[in-house]
């Protein structure tokens, strides 16, 4: 039974959690979650474990996904389900008496925002738009952050993370909380339109056979990639029984993951979305793949320590939802960084043996390639010829690693080679391509090359943009 009066109290506007004393977090977890606890359980223990003192409950918080979410389906329903949310911010500073005094103003910026959870009034589905911080130690493994401001009684607070939400089990299913967690990282990085999650609902195309759309019984890969499609976000789909030689699922989904871009994945019956990785030197030549993952069903940011012994083994599809102009996918674009950077090695005199060198394969904006040469430490006469140079939009960095110098968190970049994303399947070369003795930069509409010669060769530099590898 939902009591109304719990989330429309009119006489107080929040309440502060002091979450040092005991009990407080099963408080939280006996209040929200009284049917399924948990998604929930996962979220506060994350940030508990984070170190946050204080949670601040924002009462009658008017959440848009989750009264989009009430329009569409709750407001149908026989059982009434209030249109208003809670939503619960953590902070790592202690608890104050601001509350107590009307008098004062409210200010929580100084304790240390640690994100928030948006709590809906669904007893079988409490958890629903959460934006948290990633757990010590995972940082710099989750590639795909994006910051977010929200604003408590007036302070506007930031957090960086991944965007994550829970099914609700009847609007929404796992698949369609993955196209929503890939749509708002979207957002919040790049600036596409904010989907709430009735958008996401219609853009499910109907298949035969398939059954009613609400409540939703669960989407095939067919509807997944068309939905991306329509949504704006033309995505690329890999069997991964079918995957073409020389390809893994490892590398397939790492080239995404080192640009920001979320994959989503299917396997028996589930989707979920990968937004991290790292690697597990359990041998110095054999690093396993570990992927950081956000499971609707089990809470964000979780660790697949191996995907082969995974809960949802076999992985059978990796779907990754593009930006519309990047048409090139990024197998493609590395064996075209590979042959060119190898050739232009050799030109210089120098090698790359690939015993010591591996590629890394990185999408991204042009302009943030440009803006972040001198911050990598290539050389002034190097970085403006780059500069100069003519980019699509959106390019593929395909960058030559020391292997040992990667395993050690080193600066590891010895030369790299810039594709357009845009570029002919039939006509496929570079923009521009950079060894540590020279720099040469391709015309496309006169189809003339101007190479740049280094007085001295390079020092291995950071990746284009930054992440384990």
């Amino acid at each position: 039974m939902v009591d109304h009066r719990l989330w429309s109290l009119d006489d107080e506007p929040a309440q502060v959690v002091d979450l040092r004393e005991i009990g407080a977090l099963d408080y939280l977890v006996n209040l929200y979650g009284t049917r399924e606890k948990r998604v929930l359980r996962e979220v506060l223990a994350q940030a508990y474990r984070a170190g946050a003192q204080t949670a601040v409950v924002e009462f009658r918080y008017i959440d848009a996904d989750y009264r989009d979410e009430h329009s569409a389906f709750y407001s149908t329903t026989f059982r009434r389900y209030p249109s208003v949310a809670h939503r619960i911010h953590f902070f790592l500073g202690a608890a104050t008496d601001q509350l107590e005094n009307p008098a004062e103003p409210l200010k929580f910026a100084d304790l240390g925002y640690l994100g928030y959870l948006v709590a809906r009034p669904v007893p079988g589905a409490p958890v629903g738009r959460v934006m948290m911080k990633p757990p010590a130690g995972l940082e710099a493994a989750v590639t795909c952050q994006a910051e977010e401001e929200v604003n408590l009684f007036g302070e506007n607070l930031k957090v960086t993370g991944t965007p994550f939400m829970a099914q609700d089990a009847q609007l929404l299913r796992c698949a369609h909380a993955a196209l929503w967690v890939v749509a708002r990282h979207h957002h919040l990085t790049w600036g596409t339109p904010k989907l709430l999650p009735r958008a996401i609902v219609d853009a499910v195309p109907m298949e035969a056979g398939a059954g009613r759309t609400l409540p939703s019984p669960g989407l095939t890969v067919t509807q997944m990639s068309a939905a991306a499609t329509r949504l704006g976000l033309p995505p690329l789909v890999y069997d991964l029984k079918n995957l073409a030689p020389g390809q893994s699922l490892q590398s397939i989904a790492c080239r995404y993951l080192n640009g920001g871009l979320p994959v989503i994945v299917a396997g028996k019956g589930h989707a979920w979305v990968l937004v991290g990785y790292t690697r597990s030197h359990e041998t110095s030549d054999d690093p396993r793949i570990v992927f950081i993952r956000q499971d609707d069903e089990a809470g964000p940011y979780q660790v697949v320590p191996d995907f082969n012994f995974d809960d949802y083994s076999p992985w059978q599809f990796l779907i990754v939802p593009l930006p519309s102009k990047l048409y090139v996918p990024g197998e493609e674009a590395e064996l075209v960084g590979q042959r060119w950077l190898t050739a232009a090695f050799a030109r210089d005199g120098l090698t790359l043996d690939p015993k010591t060198f591996a590629f890394r394969t990185t999408a991204m904006l042009s302009n943030d390639f440009k803006n972040g040469l001198e911050d990598r430490g290539v050389p002034p006469a190097q970085a403006t010829t780059l500069r100069r140079a003519s980019m699509s939009r959106w390019i593929w960095v395909v960058e030559a690693v020391e292997r040992s110098l990667r395993r050690k968190n080193e600066p590891a970049v010895f030369g790299e080679v810039i594709v357009d994303a845009t570029d002919h399947a039939r006509d496929r070369r570079p923009l521009a391509w950079r060894t540590p003795a020279s720099v040469t930069v391709f015309t496309p509409d006169s189809r003339q090359e101007r190479t740049a010669t280094s007085s001295t060769p390079t020092v291995p530099l950071r990746f284009a943009r930054e992440g384990l590898g």
